[in-house]
């Protein structure tokens, strides 16, 4: 009988997977799945990327990333969220691929992947579900449907404890078929930033906090600047730099929090920023404030940068930060965040402690070497039942 690592290079010699995600803009997914693709790669895994469009509102296009990984990309060209034709657009390129496994990421990719196993039992088809979904997602509306869609694909990853919980909860999925899988980051990638991202310019001394994810109430960047007077009163010389795109316009409320605490001075939406390392280098804290996440990836990024990390107290966010080691914990509140983000800036050998911590944790436990050979697993041990 072969060995667990026989088996895994029996099988990647001649594996092909073709992978089904929305769209190839910048993204915590799209991010996600370009690690996952360049690790799959080195294990001998050929990868095939199917998008519904290549690009989004807003965000810069990744096609270019996967190409120059020797990734194979096919837009389906589903530009509109109301194209009913994807799921036949995206079965036909399937089809024509001949996959040993098709993995789908996000909610309408797992449609297609629902009518491709519908029309192609035989292929083995595992799906990640990358959130929590609930009032917060635009399409709360589907998820009945979504109860349904889950149970049939051969295997389900969640990426959280957190995911998996509600899948088993709320949508009754059984918990047997799901695995959890936690994102895995390039620690060199964000340990050598450059360090000219967009806090350089602040004079020396200034405590620099940081944060990003899109301008939307989900992810409490009005917590974070109501958080501020109370930080700046306290420490002094501090400014807090939200970077994100801004799909719906949510930068006027934010900018109106602002003009209203008079924090001009004191905190910036610097936009989306096209080099993460470099900006998460020019930090002293980051901060995440967010109401509802999947896994929270910049978190593991930000603590991939040897940044001490202030973040709320919510599953799965508590998966991530170990509190008191990498960061502290906050509840999703002004209030504490600004006694948080204090504590953390009052304390220099404390944030280099934490910072140090945090880069050992991502070196462990989310490493994208050791993501890449639980997929792998996942794919041998439905290709394995596939065969009988």
């Amino acid at each position: 009988m072969l060995s667990a690592s026989h088996l895994s290079l029996e099988y990647a010699r001649y594996m092909k997977v073709v992978h089904v995600i929305n769209t190839l803009a910048v993204g915590g997914a799209e991010l996600h799945l370009l690690t996952l693709v360049k690790h799959l790669n080195r294990l001998g895994v050929e990868n095939v990327v199917i998008c519904l469009r290549d690009k989004d509102r807003d965000g810069r296009p990744m096609t270019p990333d996967f190409e120059q990984n020797n990734v194979k990309v096919i837009n389906v060209r589903a530009y509109s969220r109301w194209n009913a034709t994807f799921p036949i657009k995206v079965y036909n390129a399937v089809r024509k691929e001949k996959p040993d496994v098709v993995h789908t990421h996000l909610p309408r990719p797992h449609l297609a992947g629902y009518f491709a196993k519908f029309m192609s039992p035989s292929t083995p088809w595992v799906a990640s579900v990358h959130n929590v979904y609930g009032n917060s997602w635009s399409g709360d509306w589907t998820l009945p449907l979504f109860s349904v869609v889950w149970k049939k694909p051969d295997r389900v990853i969640a990426i959280s404890r957190a995911v998996k919980d509600w899948l088993v909860e709320s949508r009754g999925i059984p918990a047997e078929k799901i695995s959890v899988v936690y994102y895995g980051i390039d620690q060199s990638t964000f340990a050598n930033g450059n360090g000219h991202g967009a806090g350089s310019e602040v004079a020396n001394g200034q405590v620099v906090i940081g944060s990003i994810g899109r301008l939307e109430h989900r992810k409490g960047h009005d917590i974070l600047i109501r958080a501020m007077p109370e930080v700046v009163a306290k420490v002094g010389n501090a400014k807090l730099l939200i970077a994100g795109h801004d799909p719906w316009q949510y930068a006027g409320t934010l900018n109106s929090i602002i003009k209203e605490l008079g924090l001009e001075e004191n905190v910036e939406l610097v936009g989306f920023q096209s080099d993460v390392p470099a900006f998460l280098n020019s930090l002293d804290i980051f901060a995440f404030a967010s109401r509802a996440e999947g896994f929270g990836q910049v978190l593991a990024e930000a603590m991939a940068s040897g940044k001490p990390v202030v973040a709320s107290d919510i599953s799965p966010i508590n998966e991530v930060i170990k509190d008191g080691e990498t960061g502290l914990l906050a509840e999703p509140n002004a209030e504490d965040f600004a006694r948080k983000l204090v504590t953390v800036a009052m304390d220099r050998e404390a944030m280099h402690r934490m910072g140090k911590a945090g880069i050992e944790r991502v070196k462990t436990v989310f490493e994208p070497g050791r993501m890449a050979r639980e997929t792998l697993d996942i794919y041998e041990s439905v290709l394995k039942k596939a065969s009988g």
